[in-house]
């Protein structure tokens, strides 16, 4: 099944991703709006939430968790999120608590099976606090923070992680407030998003008494 990057294909209809009208295949331009529709190959994606890969140009939500997947490459954000306070798939405070993030995990090991030294408790304290200060401002965009629209500026491969010799990518973006403009990055290991390009729009949370700290929406993993 062939699907299309302004648009994908639902029971044998074509559906537009601006204004989701349906329309016979093989139709190049939406009929109610206009917009352009471009074939684009089938593509799998991890879900941001779960980490489940789904096909993308098939589904809009994870066939596991039941999270909203992230926007398909060339420039439309997908639905806006919806108002806060806003419901996370179930498990997914304890992975960006603990078994997703590396400051944490190695803060708590270091703490907890070592706490019989001195030297690694006064190292992994400071990690584990790091790792869960940053995770709570993470989770309290996604459920609280107040919505606008990003751009991606850059994504780059980043040399300075590596697992398994495979290296992470880092998604550079800005985000509009009423007076001025932020920037924000994100990491991830999904190589689909590579497809991403400057310009691309995205969906950003932003916590509202601290207006630098952001993340996109739906997280990208």
């Amino acid at each position: 099944m062939s699907a299309r990057a302004d648009g994908f294909m639902a029971y044998g209809r074509a559906v537009c991703a601006y204004c989701g009208a349906l329309g016979p295949l093989g139709q190049t331009h939406c009929s109610v709006c206009g917009a352009a529709f471009r074939l684009l190959e089938p593509m799998a994606v991890e879900c941001g939430w779960c980490g489940i890969s789904n096909r993308r140009d098939q589904t809009d939500e994870c066939s596991s968790c039941g999270g909203p997947l992230t926007a398909l490459p060339g420039g439309h954000p997908g639905p806006r999120p919806p108002d806060a306070p806003r419901a996370l798939p179930p498990g997914y405070e304890n992975r960006v608590k603990y078994f997703r993030n590396v400051f944490a995990m190695l803060g708590m090991i270091f703490t907890v099976c070592f706490c019989w030294t001195l030297i690694f408790p006064l190292i992994g304290l400071p990690l584990w606090i790091r790792g869960q200060r940053k995770a709570q401002r993470q989770l309290t965009a996604l459920r609280y923070g107040f919505v606008t629209r990003g751009r991606v500026l850059s994504v780059t491969l980043d040399e300075s992680q590596s697992i398994n010799r495979q290296h992470p990518w880092t998604i550079a973006y800005e985000y509009d407030l009423p007076s001025f403009t932020l920037r924000g990055e994100v990491t991830t290991w999904d190589r689909a998003n590579t497809r991403r390009s400057a310009g691309d729009v995205l969906w950003v949370v932003v916590i509202p008494s601290a207006p630098a700290e952001s993340t996109i929406w739906p997280p990208i993993r």
